[in-house]
């Protein structure tokens, strides 16, 4: 049975489990966190105390803390993903799931989960960039109201944290810490940023590592270490980083510029 969990002390409010082949798990249990649920194939139900649902592929089921329930498939159940989100994390972006559970059939929302999904367990993305994709999923999923205090004039707050970024992009950092140093909460920062720019923060220090690499690729120094010194996991991700933003691998680029000097 292949499975694969995303946990990080970091980022400890989520924990996220997949498992390929999904067996029963007919014991009545609960958990302390608010749970998502979604499966790829065939189909999963889970049965509370005096009901039940089922969940298929496009559909996403919550349950809410201290809820117990049990789950069974069907022989074609394959692919599940289950994300558990502690309370107290919602509490701070002001939102409260206050059903016992809910049985989502929105076919957008199943698609942003599993991108969600694959985003926590790609061993290759920034904590930076599962932390803000979270942060934006639950922005758009809960579609609940964050009161921003009045810091300062947001365009000149979102020119600092630009201004920090554009020193600091290298470094390994997590949105708490960033949102700590500007005194904001995380969905302010998030959103002024954003704003500002139209780019997430994870997607605008992407770019300068990707420039940064750019910028090197005009010396002799190895692709490798050109990815290592520009702060990606290591050359596929560089390679891929850089034909989504140039359209052209870092080895073609650099055999551009060489072949014409």
């Amino acid at each position: 049975m292949k499975s694969d969990i995303f946990k990080n002390p970091k980022l400890d409010f989520i924990e996220l489990r997949y498992v390929e082949d999904i067996e029963d798990c007919v014991k009545m249990h609960l958990h302390e966190e608010l749970t998502i649920t979604a499966i790829k194939k065939g189909s999963l139900t889970l049965i509370f105390n005096d009901t039940s649902i089922t969940v298929k592929p496009n559909e996403i089921a919550i349950i809410n803390s201290q809820i117990p329930h049990s789950a069974t498939t069907n022989e074609k159940s394959k692919d599940g993903y289950v994300l558990y989100l502690k309370k107290d994390y919602l509490r701070n972006l002001d939102f409260n799931f206050s059903s016992a559970f809910e049985l989502i059939k929105n076919k957008n929302i199943y698609k942003s989960f599993i991108k969600l999904c694959d985003c926590l367990l790609d061993i290759k993305v920034s904590l930076i960039e599962k932390e803000e994709n979270l942060y934006l999923f639950c922005l758009a999923f809960f579609s609940f109201e964050q009161t921003e205090q009045n810091y300062k004039e947001e365009s000149t707050l979102a020119m600092n944290i630009k201004k920090y970024l554009d020193e600091s992009y290298l470094e390994e950092f997590i949105l708490d810490e960033l949102a700590l140093k500007f005194d904001l909460t995380v969905v302010h920062l998030i959103r002024v940023f954003k704003k500002e720019f139209g780019l997430p923060i994870h997607s605008y220090i992407l770019n300068k590592k990707v420039h940064l690499a750019k910028e090197l690729l005009t010396s002799n120094i190895s692709i490798s270490q050109i990815a290592q010194d520009s702060g990606f996991f290591d050359q596929s991700h560089l390679n891929r980083s850089f034909k989504r933003i140039f359209q052209i691998t870092p080895k073609e680029y650099q055999k551009n510029i060489f072949s014409k000097c």
